[in-house]
């Protein structure tokens, strides 16, 4: 008998489908007023232009020029053209921070007041906000499948969560060929970032058999996949394996949370303006390696799934081998990380991410870690 009891919580509707973005139409029949929310990239391409057309019944008003590590300012600017049209629903077509950003908005603009009321917890967000929909065009972050939102408040440089378990999305819409357009430095970003999602997921201690079933397949996938994606964006096999397995990564993590990884990631980003896709790979060595005591074994389990070898070395040595051949630093010297930073990131990596870690990490051992990364 298994001793897992677990609760799975996802958005009413997932649907994954090469050319689905099309049908996104069909999907909104009960509303007229859209606010919609391409990625600035993206925007520019052919297949939103057709997104677009394939939307001609609706009354749109669209919002782009969202920002990486969102702001507070950007969801609020989404906030007012909303309240302003009167819009009925949100529709994101973007990366991690489009979606994260309408996602907020969503949330926001049948309420009163500004992001950073919520932001804060000076206002609560009391229920459900608008219909939401997200079509992501990056095989990574996992914002369509989450309850969440990661903000940047500039002010204070705190990167954190805005959540409600009402803010997840109401149709997580996977199209692959939406990411056929994304440059190979966002690929191979945006690809680790579901990588580590993935494994994190597996040693968390929310983890159960459907949320381990879901990692490994989402790890195998990614694993062989990536690589070849950001050699050759047009590779449509590639491209679907990765969102395919980006999906199952985040329906892994979201019900079961992180670790130090994105613990640590969150603040040294904000901190230092290093994407969040880089700032996780080039946490791995040092996290897995610190968390080998606790979890080797899953990690060995891991690298028998993938064809790494048998054992949790080779777990870390094909991670290893991965972010070198797509081109991931050793440290965060480029980035100008110095032990000046250290209180900040110690202060702010103290979120529920670290707190699922399987092995604990004091301060002191933040802070050594830190300093083999300068």
């Amino acid at each position: 008998m298994s001793t897992d009891s677990f609760t799975l919580t996802y958005p009413a509707e997932i649907v994954f489908e090469p050319g689905g973005a099309l049908k996104l139409a069909e999907k909104l029949t009960r509303f007229k007023r859209i606010l919609l929310v391409p990625g600035t990239h993206f925007a520019k391409t052919e297949p939103y232009r057709e997104i677009v057309q394939s939307l001609s019944g609706y009354e749109l008003h669209t919002e782009s020029g969202i920002q990486s590590e969102p702001p507070l300012e950007d969801v609020d600017r989404l906030v007012e053209a909303g309240r302003a049209f009167r819009a009925e629903a949100v529709i994101a077509i973007g990366g991690g921070s489009v979606i994260d950003c309408a996602k907020a908005a969503a949330a926001l603009i049948p309420l009163e007041g500004h992001c950073a009321d919520y932001f804060s917890g000076k206002k609560e967000i009391p229920g459900k906000g608008l219909f939401f929909a997200a079509l992501p065009t990056t095989s990574g972050t996992g914002a369509e499948i989450t309850n969440n939102s990661v903000l940047t408040d500039t002010a204070t440089r705190i990167k954190k969560s805005l959540r409600h378990p009402s803010m997840t999305a109401d149709l997580s819409l996977v199209d692959p060929l939406l990411t056929m357009s994304c440059p190979p430095a966002l690929t191979a970003a945006s690809g680790l970032d579901a990588f580590v999602q993935a494994f994190e997921s597996c040693t968390s201690p929310k983890s159960s058999a459907p949320t381990r079933a879901l990692a490994h397949t989402a790890i195998r996938k990614i694993y062989g996949s990536l690589e070849k994606a950001c050699r050759d964006g047009s590779d449509v096999f590639a491209r679907s394996e990765m969102a395919e397995g980006s999906l199952l990564s985040a329906m892994a993590f979201s019900q079961t949370g992180l670790g130090a990884i994105h613990g640590l990631a969150h603040p040294i980003g904000s901190l230092l303006h290093v994407p969040h896709g880089k700032s996780c790979a080039i946490l791995i060595p040092s996290v897995v390696s610190w968390n080998m005591s606790a979890c080797g074994n899953e990690y060995a389990f891991i690298a028998k799934e993938c064809g790494m070898g048998d054992s949790a070395e080779n777990f870390l040595n094909a991670c290893l081998e991965l972010c070198r051949k797509l081109g991931i630093p050793a440290g965060f010297s480029e980035y100008g990380l110095n032990e000046s930073h250290f209180d900040f990131i110690v202060k702010n990596c103290r979120s529920a991410s670290m707190k699922l870690n399987p092995r604990p990490m004091s301060d002191d051992d933040v802070r050594v870690l830190l300093g083999k990364l300068v």
